[in-house]
């Protein structure tokens, strides 16, 4: 489209999310999307000036889950085994950076992971006379600094909680503190409520004049907030997501708030929580997060046709009915694990998101065949519906459409619901769930004329956006540090 040829040309040259028209073997393969570039470099003309393939596939130098090897000696270690070559310059690379990866949401730049063209650069502004320092999240990790006001976003550093990645954290921290000459004496550094993350504990040990630890949804409604310029006007806030930690201890995930930035937000309602047994495992295996929402069916039944579960399933039903090793969670991200989990997809996510990613192409290929909305937001409910629907024989692709616009209409409705109690007119989302093009496109279609919808364009809604709304809430704790609207782009 001409959204998509207008990122793909702009001066940032990001790698851009397109419906593909054409396959290549080997290539994102199951994706209906490939993340095409032009070149930007002098290297790549050269490269097909000298008879590269048209097209080239590249990728990052680094193995998965780790930073990108920029010094000469640790990328022939590390990639030993992987790359055939190496180009070698006289000069050597003084900051590691990935390439931006971004899409297009009804019509709109929507940016997946800010980095090369994008970062560092201002998303917004915030009235404040100290400087402060959001440390974001632990995946997919970015910090944001104020300087002046303005918020200014690194580049993405990627997973915390390995070495490499956590040595990478710490540099670009001390990077940015240096590059805009801040006093440390003066410094504010917000970090998630999370004790146990790896980027609170590296927060709590830098110096600084505070420290303030912020929850993590609120932090993804305030990244929106700020970003659109209206911090202070009242909201609902609807945080879609994996995992973060709750003000009351348990892990968040589907929430819904009313607030500001200003005068800080209110929990009003959640998806209905369960019992999620292994805790982080779950996200790797959907048939272990389908446990949570299934408890008391026979395993027998999900281990036959047409659901074929392996063993995990029934192991994992064990622990939730003995209450061992078990969390309590209102995930939305494994919400949609479990969902995929009965509709086909019953092996290991080789990387975060993979089974929801893979349902909502399924959907895309369905259709809507009942739309079942719930104000009570049960997700057990809804699970146990898409197994009496394959029982049934349904169409997995049908059951899977009919998931997501059940979904969306839940949603707005109880939006239109708490906006007509509150009296707010505008409703932020945020959350990696909401990269899902499908709930999106829905939840907007049934609110469209009733109420305002943002969401993040320039700062992610997953949790590379997290640092931003950290920022936001945190300049509003200091004397006289009230928000202001971003500037104009």
């Amino acid at each position: 489209s001409s959204e998509h040829e207008a990122l793909l040309t702009s001066t940032a040259r990001p790698i851009v999310l397109i419906p593909a028209q054409r396959s290549f073997p080997g290539v994102a393969p199951g994706s209906d999307e490939l993340g095409v570039m032009l070149p930007y470099a002098p290297l790549h003309h050269l490269l097909f000036a000298y008879g590269a393939p048209d097209p080239m596939v590249l990728t990052s130098a680094n193995r998965s889950n780790e930073p990108i090897a920029f010094d000469d000696d640790t990328a022939q270690q590390q990639l030993e085994g992987l790359a055939d070559g190496f180009l070698i310059g006289e000069r050597g690379i003084r900051r590691r950076i990935d390439d931006s990866v971004a899409g297009v949401r009804l019509g709109r730049p929507f940016i997946v992971r800010r980095a090369r063209g994008f970062a560092p650069a201002c998303v917004g502004n915030v009235a404040t006379e100290y400087p402060v320092l959001g440390v974001g999240a632990d995946l997919k990790n970015a910090v944001a600094l104020t300087v002046d006001g303005e918020v200014v976003v690194s580049q993405h550093i990627g997973d915390l909680g390995q070495l490499d990645t956590d040595r990478a954290f710490r540099e670009t921290i001390e990077d940015l503190l240096k590059m805009y000459a801040v006093d440390r004496r003066r410094l504010i550094i917000a970090h998630d409520l999370h004790p146990e993350y790896t980027s609170t504990r590296i927060a709590l040990d830098l110096d600084g004049a505070a420290h303030i630890p912020v929850q993590h949804h609120e932090a993804h409604i305030a990244a929106v907030l700020l970003e659109h310029g209206c911090p202070n006007e009242p909201v609902i806030g609807i945080a879609l997501d994996g995992t973060g930690f709750g003000r009351d201890g348990s892990i968040w995930g589907g929430e819904i708030f009313t607030g500001s930035v200003g005068d800080g937000f209110c929990r009003v309602l959640s998806l209905k929580p369960v019992e999620m047994p292994g805790g982080d495992a779950a996200a790797r295996y959907p048939v272990q997060a389908a446990a949570a929402y299934l408890p008391d069916t026979d395993p027998e039944t999900l281990e036959s046709s047409p659901f074929g579960f392996p063993r995990r399933f029934r192991d994992s039903q064990l622990l939730v009915r003995r209450g061992v090793r078990t969390m309590t969670t209102t995930s939305a991200g494994r919400f949609f694990d479990a969902a995929a989990a009965v509709c086909g997809y019953t092996r290991e996510n080789t990387y975060e998101g993979q089974a929801a990613a893979w349902f909502e192409r399924l959907a895309e290929t369905g259709r809507c065949s009942r739309c079942e909305p719930s104000e009570s937001l049960d997700p057990s409910a809804v699970i146990e519906g898409l197994v009496r629907g394959r029982l049934a024989g349904e169409d997995p692709a049908d059951l899977a459409a009919s998931f997501h616009e059940s979904l969306a209409v839940s949603l707005s409705g109880i939006a239109l619901r708490v906006a007509a109690q509150s009296g707010c007119r505008a409703v932020a989302l945020s959350g990696g769930v909401w990269q899902n093009r499908l709930l999106l496109e829905s939840f907007h279609q049934h609110t469209a004329g009733r109420l305002r919808v943002i969401w993040g364009q320039q700062v992610p809604v997953n949790d590379g956006g997290v640092c931003v709304g950290q920022v936001a809430m945190a300049s509003r704790n200091r004397p006289g540090a009230s928000p202001t609207r971003s500037r104009d782009r």
